[in-house]
């Protein structure tokens, strides 16, 4: 099943995949084993790292944690940095391990303290924070990850969300993957295992096309129409590959006609009904849209029928 609203280049899909391979492997559990109270940071931060190593330390294998936090600095912003970044309530600066954060750290320490555990400087030029692979050559998945990372905050800290539509599409593609291996590739830096992932039932050039192009909402951040529009689009092509797991899996005997049932029940309900964290106007617009409509009746059963006749047809 193609996905036709995609736009794919594919020489730039190619240039893409030349600066995106898979990271070092993270082999050996790295537990955050540092007592804070012999850091150097400032008493007042203190709980807040706690809190942070309390929740995350089973569930994330993080890359060199310990060198991370021995190395970390948290400091107040200034006024010039709020200033110079009036719209980021906190921020993370790979270049020295440092964040800086504004008054009301509690809904924005923890997005950046994710920051801080995810980030790996393979050299000089080329970093990776989380998903997002940054190099002279690329700056990709930026999107994917920041929506990843306030999906996180908010799942383990209840932290405010902000960047909304970013979050939804990372929880839809979450829902794909499995939230455990979701979280495993993260924490690694992984991206190169969802274009793996993803490829495998959709074409290579779309499932780069879907992360270029989620990359897009944050052009568009007060453009609601275009950012509704590129969110379906992507919506759309999760839908598709979603619906060529189930094809594939089914045809292949691993699943039976009450699985299907059961599975499409429950992604059309996690899928279309996922919070945009009390932002009525965007829910309202999203939900009267002919991309929401095209969703919902593509995880039908009748649609999968149709799909899997297609499947059957072209063997």
């Amino acid at each position: 099943m193609a996905i036709n609203n995609l736009k794919i280049n594919k020489n730039n899909c190619k240039d893409i995949l030349k600066n995106i391979k898979s990271p070092e492997p993270v082999l050996t559990r790295q537990k955050i084993t540092l007592d804070i109270e012999d850091l150097s940071i400032e008493e007042r931060y203190k709980p807040y790292l706690k809190k942070f190593i309390k929740n995350i330390n089973d569930n994330f294998n993080f890359r060199n944690p310990n060198e991370t936090l021995r190395t970390l600095t948290i400091k107040q912003k200034t006024i010039l940095q709020t200033l110079l970044f009036p719209t980021s309530e906190a921020y993370y600066n790979n270049l020295n391990n440092k964040i800086y954060v504004g008054k009301n750290i509690d809904n924005s320490i923890y997005h950046e303290l994710f920051h801080a555990f995810t980030t790996y400087k393979k050299n000089i030029l080329s970093t990776v924070s989380g998903f997002n692979y940054t190099n002279i050559h690329t700056d990709i998945a930026r999107s994917l990850n920041e929506g990843y990372t306030d999906l996180l905050a908010n799942r383990y800290f209840d932290s405010v969300v902000s960047y909304k539509i970013e979050a939804n599409i990372a929880r839809k593609t979450e829902l794909i993957l499995g939230e455990k291996n979701m979280q495993d590739f993260y924490a690694s830096n992984n991206l190169y295992a969802i274009i793996k992932f993803l490829s495998k039932f959709s074409s290579k050039e779309e499932a780069i096309a879907f992360i270029s192009s989620m990359d897009k909402l944050s052009v568009y951040r007060n453009n609601i129409k275009k950012t509704l529009q590129i969110m379906n689009i992507l919506s759309n092509y999760l839908v598709d590959v979603y619906l060529n797991i189930l094809v594939e899996f089914y045809s292949q005997a691993k699943f039976d006609k009450a699985d299907i049932n059961i599975f499409l029940s429950i992604y059309k309900e996690e899928f279309t009904n996922y919070a945009f964290y009390d932002d009525d106007y965007i829910e309202k617009e999203y939900l009267k849209s002919p991309d929401y409509l095209d969703i919902t009746s593509k995880l039908s059963n009748n649609n999968f029928q149709k799909q899997l006749q297609k499947k059957l047809l072209t063997k």
